[in-house]
């Protein structure tokens, strides 16, 4: 595992977007992001309604990256550099050489192919920069759309974790999925 990367953080560049880290500046756009109840739907928080949950939130996000332990990009299109979502790796197991990956992306931004150009070039970056061999994904059962490009980028399912998130007063599957070193390809993001 190359721990060189937790030096300065590095910025990811495809085709229309920046992943990049982000700043106390971004907190009104991220909260734009994180406010949305169709956003926040699948993930493991609700809505955010205090723009200083956001501020602490951006404020962790350096912490992890300044202690090594987690990296989190903010997704922006290149021609405004605003926060639409985020993508990144936590649950780094260097022994093994895997990683958990989590994202998120504004609801009005869905359907673009933007996740799909977002996490093959995280996924690049991890096989490739980092040294990972394997990297993970848990996604609520129901969540077609996280399936599809997960799917695309050539995960594969490995099994169900039955009721092992609780939101919202009930109990929710996650599908879990893997991508190994050896199985990636870079994905045509179309």
């Amino acid at each position: 595992m190359n721990e060189q990367i937790f030096e300065s953080f590095p910025v990811l560049n495809t085709q229309r977007l920046l992943l990049r880290q982000m700043t106390q500046e971004d907190d009104r756009c991220l909260f734009e992001v994180l406010s949305d109840e169709a956003t926040c739907r699948y993930l493991t928080h609700n809505a955010v309604n205090d723009i200083a949950v956001i501020q602490r939130m951006i404020f962790g996000m350096q912490r992890f990256f300044e202690e090594k332990q987690r990296i989190r990009w903010g997704i922006a299109p290149r021609q405004d550099n605003s926060i639409i979502g985020h993508c990144g790796y936590f649950d780094i197991d260097n022994s093994n050489s895997c990683a958990e990956i989590s994202y998120c992306l504004k609801s009005g931004s869905w359907g673009q192919g933007i996740m799909t150009e977002a996490l093959d070039e995280m996924l690049r970056f991890g096989f490739e920069d980092y040294g990972l061999n394997r990297i993970v994904a848990k996604v609520m059962k129901d969540n077609a759309g996280s399936v599809k490009v997960l799917k695309k980028l050539g995960f594969v399912q490995e099994g169900l974790l039955r009721e092992s998130l609780y939101k919202n007063g009930q109990y929710h599957d996650l599908m879990i999925f893997s991508i190994l070193k050896s199985e990636y390809h870079r994905t045509d993001p179309n």
